[in-house]
């Protein structure tokens, strides 16, 4: 088969979950599958591995839309056996040739239940651009039985053209040195850890209240170990500007508990490797995921994780971590409480998180994207 690849996401300076994904299911792809033919495009030079049955096409577009214009002539000139957008989108192919499958990836319906966090030129965009790519795919998969359920309920989606494919997680960000630390990795507190986009969806205004609430209410006393009161702790937030993000921005300024709130997004792939095995606890608050990425990345490192009893996040972070409501500011800082305080439940859930991990894994997760790719 002649697979042609989207990874123009990569383009894309800002971290992300889709661009994480994009990455390691390609990278996964090209490892397991030595038969079939790839085409990967982008609109610039990427990183990316590439094998001998692998060709890279970069191709140069100086306005906007290139998803739905010169990939789009590419596609119709190749005609490959199948098209992969590893984003919910798909190009304008107007008289599809029927040689030509496309499987797309779903993330999450984000936009449709929970419309008020967003801006309403992203929410009409968002919907338009997933709701035309679920119609023309042959094949969808999601990361969690949660996109899964949504496609059917907000989309009508039939379910036998939906396939549900973890996300794996591989050992993506080295370790960093020790001798070699940024100003944030040089703290020396303790700190929990939150790692994300600045967005509504992600709850961080409740995790700011909920960090407030432990500074001010409970009180800790550590025998021997002074450095682990609570009033010593840090609160590290990782993560650039999304849409809407000033509302969070002015709540942490004004926040009581300012002077021990890091904000940064300026930190490398191994530097973020350090904050994650170096935190006491590592947080994801969020309203609503499609998957949640950074648990599996908290899991690796050995972090006990605090997660929302929602969406996939539940369904991803299993018994592995403490599910809490995200609604509920004075609960989560309860479920922080009780990992400061209790060594042997946060020995614990690092523990289950290391077992949890196994489930996830891109080789698997590249086989079963090439068995759709096969029915198609």
């Amino acid at each position: 088969m002649k697979i042609a690849i989207d990874i123009n996401e990569l383009a894309n300076i800002s971290p992300s979950g889709v661009k994480t994904y994009t990455r390691e299911i390609v990278n996964a792809l090209l490892e397991v599958d030595q038969d079939n033919e790839y085409f990967l495009y982008t609109r610039e030079k990427v990183k990316i591995r590439l094998s001998k049955n692998c060709h890279l096409k970069i191709l140069k577009w100086p306005l906007l839309f290139w998803t739905y214009t010169c990939f789009a002539r590419e596609i119709k000139k190749q005609r490959p056996d199948i098209l992969f957008m590893p984003i919910q989108s798909a190009p304008f192919l107007f008289f599809k040739p029927k040689k030509i499958k496309i499987v797309i990836t779903v993330h999450d319906l984000a936009f449709l239940k929970f419309p008020k966090h967003f801006t309403f030129r992203n929410r009409l965009l968002l919907d338009w651009h997933t709701r035309r790519a679920v119609k023309m795919a042959d094949k969808i998969i999601v990361p969690s039985q949660t996109t899964e359920n949504d496609l059917i309920n907000l989309y009508g989606v039939d379910s036998d053209k939906v396939k549900v494919i973890y996300h794996g997680y591989g050992k993506i960000y080295p370790m960093a040195s020790k001798r070699r630390k940024s100003s944030v990795l040089a703290i020396s507190n303790p700190y929990i850890l939150f790692v994300g986009t600045i967005q509504p969806r992600k709850n961080i205004i409740n995790l700011v209240k909920a960090f407030e609430t432990l500074k001010k209410s409970f009180k800790f006393q550590s025998p021997t170990k002074t450095r682990d009161k609570v009033s010593n702790f840090k609160l590290i937030i990782i993560g650039g500007k999304g849409w809407l993000w000033r509302k969070t921005l002015e709540r942490i300024k004004k926040s009581p508990a300012r002077k021990d709130i890091i904000l940064t997004d300026a930190v490398s792939d191994r530097e973020l490797a350090e904050l994650y095995s170096q935190a006491r606890i590592f947080i994801l608050p969020s309203l609503y995921e499609g998957f949640g990425l950074p648990i599996l990345e908290a899991f690796f490192y050995g972090t006990p994780v605090i997660a929302s009893n929602n969406s996939s996040l539940a369904e991803i972070t299993g018994e592995a971590g403490l599910l809490v409501d995200p609604d509920n500011p004075e609960e989560i800082a309860k479920a922080i409480e009780k990992i400061i305080k209790d060594d042997g439940l946060r020995n614990d859930l690092i523990k289950k998180g290391k077992e949890r991990i196994k489930n996830f894994n891109w080789e698997k997760s590249a086989r079963k994207h090439l068995r759709v790719f096969e029915e198609c």
